[in-house]
């Protein structure tokens, strides 16, 4: 069975290109173009692994994964922040409970990489 991966990204030419190379990878991805969608877009398809950039308009990134972490059916769903803002903001990606950071611009094999390693670590 395939796994599901929600993307959050407010930048539609990211979203689709990682949309596309994790849909060739063969997981079905699903997408958010902000905060408050990915919450949405959790709660209604159960994603296996979210996503998600930090630098979003109205709810971030940090936020978002601070308000999944709070809920019981997200508590452990592995969640991949990414961030052009540098390592201050991925320790704080991981302190609002995100599983890791990468530095944006994320090379796609990179993410494939990544992605596969978090699945594996949350089985």
């Amino acid at each position: 069975m395939r796994k599901k991966i929600l993307v959050v990204d407010d930048n539609a030419d990211t979203r689709d290109l990682t949309h596309l190379h994790l849909t060739n990878e063969e997981f079905t991805v699903i997408t958010a173009a902000d905060g408050q969608e990915g919450l949405y877009m959790a709660g209604a398809e159960f994603p296996d692994l979210i996503i998600t950039v930090i630098a979003m308009a109205g709810l971030d990134g940090l936020e978002m994964v601070r308000q999944l972490r709070s809920q019981p059916e997200h508590k452990h769903v592995p969640i991949l922040v990414l961030t052009a803002l540098g390592t201050e903001d991925m320790d704080q990606a991981i302190r609002a409970g995100a599983n890791r950071a990468m530095s944006k611009p994320v090379l796609l094999d990179a993410l494939t990489d990544e992605v596969k390693e978090l699945l594996a670590e949350a089985r």
